[in-house]
């Protein structure tokens, strides 16, 4: 960012000085024209009347021609000079920017990288812990109890599935489902492992009695 803004201040002093070379070549060429318009009053006074004071105004105009000529080729040459130096800053303004972008797109890359593996870290969680899941409900139904079932894990845990990828840039892709309908891994799981645990607690407590 600090070289982009250097190099606009670069552009801006360099047209700042354009502009005012520019502006001293108008001068210039005005008074070219002012006098112009009285060279011809003056020569003609000179040359033809022999009016001695005419003849030495003729001069001091003369010689303003002439210095003004050699000043307006000066400038002619240094305002080319500073357009090139315009264009150069610009030149390394456009470079500084490039320079900008190219390490923020970087540094996205970088970021890009990192949120497809953890995409991926978690898409391979989601499998692993659904597949434990799975077995869980499975072994509890062996040992007895019918609740949860694997029904219920299959249509609970799609809701949670569709409810957290209403989130995701991938929504459309999905079947849509209302708030009410969205559920949580944890919020379910957690009523299972109380139900199953009050069960338990209730037919050890009926043993004791």
């Amino acid at each position: 960012m600090a070289k982009t803004t250097k190099a606009t201040n670069s552009v801006q002093s360099a047209q700042t000085i354009v502009d005012a070379l520019e502006k001293r070549r108008a001068e210039l060429a005005q008074s070219a024209e002012a006098d112009s318009r009285e060279l011809a009053e003056i020569s003609f006074a000179a040359h033809a009347a022999n009016d001695q004071k005419a003849a030495a105004r003729l001069e001091t105009i003369k010689a303003r021609v002439v210095k003004r000529e050699v000043d307006m080729k000066s400038i002619d040459a240094a305002i080319a000079e500073a357009r090139r130096r315009v264009t150069s800053a610009k030149d390394a303004e456009a470079r500084a920017e490039e320079a900008r972008v190219a390490e923020e797109l970087l540094e996205l890359s970088t970021m890009m990288r990192e949120a497809g593996k953890k995409c991926d870290h978690a898409l391979k969680l989601l499998a692993e812990a659904s597949s434990d899941l799975r077995k869980i409900v499975a072994a509890t139904n062996q040992r007895g109890l019918g609740n949860p079932s694997a029904q219920q894990l299959q249509s609970l845990g799609s809701r949670a599935i569709l409810g957290m990828l209403i989130n995701s840039p991938y929504a459309k892709d999905f079947q849509h489902i209302s708030p009410a309908e969205r559920k949580n891994f944890a919020t379910f799981t957690e009523a299972w492992a109380v139900m199953i645990e009050k069960s338990i607690s209730a037919k050890l407590d009926k043993k004791v009695a």
